[in-house]
């Protein structure tokens, strides 16, 4: 019982696979025989006949073939082509193929001594080389011509047997012909294949791009694509559209593909980094309000740029590499702001889904007093029921409105984020609020604290200045408090007869230039005075790491004597007539502004060694502009010191501009830019006259000496 069974189970087994297998085969039948072309189209007879399809057996005996009537061999099949053999025959006709039972009308051959039978290669762009192999291209009447799918082709060699040819452009798909002496013959189809774009133009490791053009391969793993040498993972692909990832590694190059070992080259692909976000505003708001993010790295095509706040994306309204704007659909809830440029993506600040909210602060510098508006949604009209916060410091409301509010910046304010509390809800403005701008440190137009024409300052490490005042003959020193005394020499108030220069040693010895008595002074904290150096008329002066001044001497074209600590001089080669204090590296270069060679308009370097002056920044031509190296433009140097970080400070006088320059960079930027004038405040709205020196100290702060105002004006910037 048991065995018959067993036999029932692997009878009903084998009649499943039976039924399997059956399927199967009917699965095979249903795909469609089709012809697609065939080559060549011409010849002699035994010319091998090359039809290339779709669905077909690899049996031979599934094929039969006639030519012009006549049986013709089949002598291979697979799936997708058969080759048979010409018949003897000298009247042209059509080829027919039969294939089980299916018969097809492939095409006519013409018999005739004209014949091709290959073309290498198969695809490739414009301006490739074709290879043509067959037989009759030769003529003594007329030279062969070829045509790519109908369009004419340059013919650049033609033997008997062999044509090279250069593909037209845009010559699509079509079959290659040949024309001699009035005869024709078609090859096989060749593919024109062209990368016309790519989008996006750039990106990094992991950006999506699109190629499009035309005579890709279908199949995904037919296209190779690198970016400039790194291959790429094709995602899909079709004759018109190919979409890859761009590889790790990825460097700025043109893209390419290769097709059946043909390369052709597309649009080049330029690597950036990822997006960043400087400012969101605002960071919280109501339905409908429009967010503004400013930053770097964005697209200029609108497209390329995608906004999710709290993981929901937001439509992008408008873009430029340094800004988005979008209007906020409400009802995304509160959550982090990202923003996604070409598949790389930055993540911002938090945003809340509210009624409250900070659209601008303006100004976003200031000092104590400095009045302040927020722009924005949500506001109490009630100006007690808003409560805002500068870094933490509660400040009355002075005028409120449901989308503004007025304030002043409260007494020892500092750089820091500025909040509202409204009801339950608070809101943050887009940026903090830095404490900067411009006050008056000592003096003033109506101030006799400081005589006319003040010519130099320097600062010790306790963050004492000193004030050369020629006018009174004195060296005024002025404390971190702004208390103002007399520079003393053995108890007394030292005397100079034109004090011009002055610097302050690490040992805190003072040195000053007195210009009309040919003197470098040098005064000890103890108050003893020497005299350091003799025998020319000195001017602005600056210090090395050494102890060696480095000072412009009086009178035109005079150029700049180094002094040693012993005090022996001798002249630096390069400079000729320097008015604005000079500045020394930690290197020994030497930076200074020459009126005879830049019209005291840029700044010249001479490092050590050097027989002449080479410029560094700026140009003879006076103007403003920020920028790199010799592509800025100053209006008339007024000193130059060092700055934090690597930086120099330089006073830009008839800019009434105060600048950076990065000094492994060369780049200048604009740290204020006011107009002429006495005004206290902002960095957008203080003024200022003629800056004869700039001095900075261990915090950043700046100090300015305003021969225009008789002040020290002090600039914050943080």
């Amino acid at each position: 019982m048991k065995n018959t069974i067993n036999l029932v189970i692997i009878s009903i087994w084998m009649a499943i696979a039976t039924i399997g297998c059956s399927k199967k085969e009917e699965l095979v039948d249903k795909i469609p025989a089709k012809v697609d072309s065939y080559y060549p189209n011409s010849g002699k007879a035994g010319t091998l006949v090359t039809i290339e399809g779709q669905g077909f057996s690899g049996a031979i005996t599934e094929f039969s073939a006639t030519v012009a009537g006549s049986s013709a061999e089949v002598i291979s099949a697979t799936p997708t082509s058969v080759v048979l053999r010409v018949p003897k025959g000298d009247k042209s006709g059509g080829i027919v193929l039969k294939y089980g039972s299916n018969s097809f009308d492939v095409g006519t051959y013409t018999y005739q001594d004209l014949s091709v039978s290959k073309i290498f290669p198969t695809n490739g762009t414009g301006g490739t080389q074709l290879r043509i192999d067959g037989e009759g291209f030769g003529s003594t009447d007329k030279p062969a011509e070829v045509y790519v799918n109908g369009k004419k082709a340059l013919v650049v060699s033609v033997t008997d047997k062999i044509i090279v040819a250069e593909i037209p452009e845009d010559a699509g798909y079509g079959a290659v012909e040949v024309r001699v002496d009035g005869k024709k013959s078609q090859g096989q189809n060749f593919t024109y294949q062209v990368v016309r774009s790519i989008k996006p133009l750039t990106g990094g490791a992991g950006t999506k791009v699109t190629l499009t053009g035309e005579g890709f391969e279908k199949v995904s793993s037919g296209n190779i694509v690198d970016f400039n040498g790194k291959i790429a993972v094709v995602l899909e692909s079709s004759p018109e559209k190919i979409v890859v990832v761009a590889p790790a590694g990825v460097s700025t190059g043109l893209l390419s593909v290769n097709i059946n070992e043909q390369k052709i080259s597309g649009p080049k692909f330029t690597v950036v980094g990822k997006p960043e976000i400087g400012a969101v505003s605002p960071l919280s708001g109501p339905k409908g309000a429009e967010m503004t993010i400013s930053g770097l790295l964005f697209s200029k095509e609108l497209d390329e740029n995608q906004v999710f706040i709290n993981g929901k994306q937001v439509a992008v309204s408008s873009s430029s590499e340094n800004q988005l704007k979008l209007i906020i659909p409400g009802g995304t809830g509160s959550g982090k702001v990202r923003v996604v440029v070409n598949d790389q993506s930055v993540e911002g600040p938090q945003f809340k889904d509210q009624t409250l909210g900070i659209r601008s602060i303006s100004p976003d510098n200031g000092l104590a007093g400095t009045s302040v508006t927020l722009l924005g949604t949500g506001f109490s009209t009630n100006a007690v029921e808003n409560r805002v916060y500068f870094n933490g410091v509660l400040t009355p409301v002075t005028s409120a409105s449901e989308n503004k509010l007025v304030m002043e910046a409260p007494q020892g304010v500092a750089t820091g984020e500025v909040k509202v509390i409204v009801g339950g809800q608070d809101a943050l403005a887009p940026q903090p609020f830095r404490r900067a701008g411009v006050m008056t440190f000592v003096g003033g137009p109506g101030s006799t604290v400081f005589g006319n024409n003040l010519a130099g300052m320097a600062i010790d490490a306790q963050g004492n200045l000193y004030v050369a005042d020629p006018e009174n003959k004195q060296v005024k020193k002025v404390s971190p408090t702004g208390s103002v005394s007399i520079l003393q020499v053995d108890g007394a108030n030292a005397v100079f007869d034109y004090p011009t220069g002055i610097v302050v040693d690490p040992q805190n010895n003072i040195y000053v230039s007195d210009q009309r008595t040919n003197q470098i002074f040098k005064i000890t904290p103890a108050g003893k005075r020497t005299i350091h150096a003799k025998g020319f008329s000195p001017g602005s002066m600056c210090l090395d790491l050494s102890g060696n001044l480095y000072v412009a001497v009086a009178g035109f074209a005079q150029g700049i004597n180094k002094v040693n600590v012993a005090g022996n001089y001798t002249k630096v080669p390069g400079p000729s007539w320097v008015m604005a204090k000079p500045f020394v590296d930690s290197q020994g270069v030497l930076y200074y502004s020459d009126q005879n060679t830049s019209s005291n308009n840029g700044i010249e370097i001479v490092r050590p060694g050097d027989t002449r002056g080479e410029r560094w920044v700026g140009g003879s031509d006076a103007g403003y502009q920020d920028g790199i190296g010799t592509n800025t433009y100053f209006n008339g140097i007024g000193g130059i010191t060092a700055g934090l970080n690597n930086r120099l400070i330089v006073a830009d006088n008839y800019n009434y501009a105060i600048r950076e320059v990065n000094m492994s960079t060369r780049e200048v930027t604009t740290l204020i830019k006011g107009t002429n004038g006495y005004v206290d405040g902002t960095l957008s709205t203080a003024r200022f006259g003629l800056i004869k020196d700039v001095v900075v100290d261990k915090d950043g702060n700046i100090y300015l000496l305003d021969v225009g105002n008789k002040a020290i004006r002090k600039l914050f910037l943080k």
